[in-house]
């Protein structure tokens, strides 16, 4: 790829995820060309990226991908932590339709040479015998109780599995950590917003937390190259959570029990606290911390927020947007993007008329030819 301008498909584009780092690379010198695809309408203006409407679960993928000539693909539409998906719509997002995008970028005659996958940290599961700063070549929790995370294990199988079968492809999984975005909350994230925590009767578990604009780093980075296989995305110096909420000015309630993790999570969600999900108060039981070292040395890649910073800019942000109900205003309308694209198009071709200087004399070249036009 070296010298060569990538184009790149970005999946779950309706999402931060995918939109923001559509938003960062279609700014770089080094990208071509940006095609963000989802079920749903993005929620953020993707600038000069395209949209296409496609669902990864059906088989147009491998036809755009070489109807245009994709030779990077991030998938992003992963999740692990939902508000609404449930158990099966889960799966059917993150295996099945992570299979039928694999199978669509498979084959000699693929233009796809690097592949990047949003993985998270909870594939080593929270567990009392988890050793501190969990290095890649830890055993993941495949034989997890919560079916969120087998899915994930799965799909960094399948994953894997691909680029056996696909040598020319490099394929990298980034595994992050808890992920911090005020405009767009995860559940754990949703969970530092009460005022008053609950916590774990007896736990202090250490944590570590990624900010939202350093996900989007570690994404673009992987993008554009560097090592293959997987990597641990995290902010440094981890802490427990006690200093992490007396620190951001919150009071920590112990009141979950220890033990009986069904019962809790079911009372939780008739509180209508339903983001504290089974893996997520395994996470504030046992706490969890993983290595950011390979990371650094392949990828290039260090958070610029340790876990505490992330945490402070993500409180004092959500302070702020309580005063801008608005602030997600945003609309996607395809015409008007059609219109918006066709226009730029049309300015930057003018611009670049502009610039040519005609040779002096008006001679198109020493034996008076005219031009040759080209397409």
């Amino acid at each position: 790829m070296a010298g060569r301008k990538r184009r790149v498909l970005i999946t779950g584009v309706s999402r931060w995820w995918g939109a923001l780092l559509a938003q960062r690379l279609i700014q770089d010198e080094g990208i071509a060309e940006v095609i963000g695809v989802d079920t749903e309408d993005p929620h953020y203006d993707l600038g000069d990226a395209d949209f296409l409407k496609v669902d990864v679960r059906h088989s147009l993928i491998g036809k755009l991908v070489r109807s245009v000539g994709i030779d990077t693909v991030v998938h992003t539409d992963t999740t692990i932590d939902s508000f609404s998906d449930d158990a099966r719509t889960a799966h059917e997002t993150n295996v099945v339709g992570t299979l039928n995008l694999l199978a669509g970028c498979a084959g000699d005659d693929s233009p796809v040479r690097r592949l990047v996958l949003k993985s998270s940290a909870h594939v080593y599961g929270s567990r009392h015998d988890l050793p501190m700063h969990v290095r890649e070549d830890y055993r993941l929790a495949s034989s997890s109780p919560h079916p969120f995370v087998r899915d994930i294990v799965e799909v960094e199988s399948n994953f894997f599995d691909f680029a056996i079968r696909n040598p020319k492809a490099e394929t990298v999984v980034l595994r992050f950590a808890n992920s911090l975005n005020a405009d767009e909350p995860a559940p754990l994230a949703r969970y530092f917003d009460l005022p008053v925590v609950p916590t774990v009767l007896g736990f202090d578990p250490v944590l570590q937390l990624v900010h939202r604009d350093d996900c989007i780093e570690a994404l673009r980075k992987a993008t554009h190259g560097g090592g293959s296989g997987a990597y641990n995305i995290a902010g440094e110096h981890p802490l427990p959570l006690s200093v992490l909420l007396s620190e951001v000015g919150k009071v920590p309630a112990p009141v979950l029990p220890p033990a009986g993790l069904g019962l809790v999570s079911a009372a939780l969600k008739a509180m209508n606290v339903a983001f504290l999900s089974p893996q997520l108060i395994d996470l504030l039981r046992w706490g969890r911390t993983v290595s950011t070292a390979k990371a650094a040395a392949e990828l290039d890649f260090r958070a610029a927020r340790d876990t505490l910073t992330a945490l402070d800019d993500y409180i004092q942000q959500r302070r702020v947007l309580d005063f801008l109900p608005s602030h997600r205003a945003y609309q996607y309308d395809r015409e008007l993007e059609e219109y918006i694209h066709a226009r730029r198009t049309r300015q930057a071709q003018e611009e670049a008329a502009s610039k040519v200087v005609a040779p002096a004399g008006g001679a198109a070249g020493s034996s008076g030819s005219p031009p040759r036009r080209r397409r």
